[in-house]
């Protein structure tokens, strides 16, 4: 990365500022001041600042996203360094962070060490140690470090350089043996987005030193979680903030599989609120490097379980996907829908158009509220099958031609991303579901009501939640896959599953608290569900339904 002489003057205005404040002098060799040149006039209110806002606020955001840079909050930094250091030897307890960015990990270790009786100096000079690809980031550290403990740390401890490609030998002299903790907020670097997805090259180097956990949606977070299971000793722990998709993601089934090999979580931390500017929630599981997990839960129980998605004890033997076809569409279906879609005309016999944005639980609202589809709202859109080319024989084509013959007929449409599991039937068999909506197409049509009534009741969403935590675009959301609804449990009590397809027949005929209520009661019957369970999934229930 290259300097950015204005981030860099920017940065070093408010140490001066805090220097004086504080009547700490700084060496005029501090890499800040030397990747600064003369400042200038000082910055007003710059003694307010920290270091680390000061270095976000001087950095654009379209760098803080290309390059996966956001500060850490202090309260978060110090509350996984704890975690970290929890249980370690009081004797051995240097610390690194391999993404140190402007220092917020560094400085928490740094005031959890005082704490703990170690003099600033002796912190500073002999416990901490920091990388990172961003010069002024890196300079910014070395700043805050120097600040806090009235001295800078010695050469070689705070160093640029990808640590990730190099490991530990990017220090002179790390500790021998290793780490006893790694902490730190490493760059998130989504390969689904395109500000940053890794050059060829660069990804071909990461495969040639982590091998097959390299996969190609394998974000940059996941793997600095090997590199602190291997910069760390035999008993010491990691903990590094990563993205929820660290837990169930395809593509972090290898890396989930080294760290299972090589360490045990000890605890799971999870983001509640919102920590960051960015989208992403985030969790950090705390590792102690040497022996493989005792316990055989997944990750994904294991997330589900710190975010109170409530267990499921009783499982049937029958799944979804053994009396019906689960379809979903992907960019060639959507596609090839786009130029047969248009709004209804008074008097016909629509083929309604069913996105996402229409689809209630229990019913769907097409015709009754506008909905977003290429790029435009609609009032009531529809699929007209003579507006398609009979020339196009693109990839687009064919596969729009070919999901409207798959899902015609009877079926339950789900929508793919919700707070609770929101589905309507389709007893007319001629809706067509917009991509990423899901379509359940029963082998029996006298099905339709039944798999209905399972797949919306509040256990559904809880395994399903449990199944995929934290898969979902929007904070708090459930993503629903086609293979993990396939393999939903079926109801284990008939009378009452029946009920319930009863009740929500009815609710779709008739919207109302009355028969809304009739069905979750049958359905947690059906499902033999715990009324803890139905609570939590009131919890998360829409408030307009």
């Amino acid at each position: 990365m290259e300097v950015d002489r204005r981030r860099a003057r920017e940065v070093a205005a408010v140490a001066r500022a805090q220097a004086e404040a504080a009547g700490v002098a700084l060496p005029d060799d501090l890499r800040l001041f030397a990747l600064a040149g003369p400042t200038g006039a000082p910055l007003p209110d710059a003694e307010h600042k920290e270091l680390a806002q000061a270095l976000e606020a001087a950095t654009p955001s379209s760098d803080r996203r290309t390059n996966g840079l956001h500060v850490t909050p202090k309260w978060l930094a110090d509350h996984l360094v704890d975690l970290a250091l929890d249980g370690l030897p009081a004797d051995d307890l240097t610390v690194c962070d391999p993404a140190c960015g402007g220092g917020a990990f560094l400085l928490a270790a740094a005031r959890a060490l005082h704490a703990r009786g170690f003099p600033r100096s002796t912190i500073v000079g002999q416990l901490l140690w920091g990388a990172d690809v961003d010069p002024v980031g890196l300079a910014a550290a070395e700043a805050a470090l120097a600040l806090w403990a009235g001295e800078p740390p010695p050469p070689g401890r705070l160093v640029l350089g990808d640590v990730l490609l190099g490991g530990a030998a990017v220090w002179p002299e790390p500790p021998a043996g290793g780490f006893a903790a790694v902490v730190g907020n490493p760059p998130f670097l989504n390969q689904l987005e395109r500000a940053t997805v890794r050059s060829r090259d660069h990804d071909e180097r990461l495969r040639q030193r982590f091998g097959a956990a390299v996969q190609p949606y394998t974000d940059a977070a996941w793997l600095f979680l090997l590199l602190g299971v291997e910069l760390a000793r035999t008993g010491g722990q990691v903990a590094l903030l990563q993205p929820y998709s660290l837990v169930s993601a395809r593509d972090a089934g290898g890396i989930r599989a080294v760290l299972d090999e090589r360490a045990a979580v000890r605890d799971l931390w999870v983001e509640r609120g919102r920590s960051f500017a960015a989208s992403v929630q985030v969790c950090a599981p705390i590792l102690q490097v040497g022996e493989p997990s005792a316990e055989p839960r997944s990750w994904a129980d294991r997330l589900a379980d710190a975010l109170g998605v409530p267990p499921i004890d009783t499982i049937g033997t029958q799944r979804l996907g053994d009396r019906a076809r689960v379809l979903a569409g992907f960019r060639d279906e959507y596609y090839g829908l786009v130029p047969m879609v248009r709004e209804a005309e008074p008097g016909e016999d629509p083929r309604p158009l069913v996105t996402a944005g229409v689809l209630d639980w229990g019913r769907s609202a097409w015709g009754e509220r506008r909905s977003r589809f290429a790029k435009r709202w609609w009032i009531a859109p529809v699929v007209d099958l003579d507006r398609r080319d009979p020339d196009d024989d693109s990839a687009a084509a064919r596969g729009g031609q070919r999901w409207i013959e798959r899902v015609t007929g009877p079926k339950v449409v789900v929508a793919s991303q919700t707070r609770v599991v929101e589905a309507a039937v389709d007893v007319s068999g001629r809706w067509i579901p917009s991509v990423p909506a899901l379509a359940v197409i029963p082998e029996q049509v006298a099905d339709l009501w039944p798999l209905a009534a399972a797949v919306a009741a509040p256990s559904s969403t809880a395994w399903l939640l449990r199944r995929a935590p934290g898969t979902a675009l929007s904070r708090g959301a459930l993503k629903i896959a086609a293979g993990d609804l396939a393999d939903l449990p079926l109801p284990v009590e008939a009378v009452a599953w029946n009920r319930a397809a009863a009740a929500l027949r009815d609710y779709a005929a008739a919207p109302s608290v009355a028969n809304r209520d009739v069905y979750v009661f049958a359905a947690a019957a059906a499902y033999r569900s715990p009324a803890a369970l139905v609570d939590w999934w009131w919890g998360r229930f829409p408030s307009d339904n």
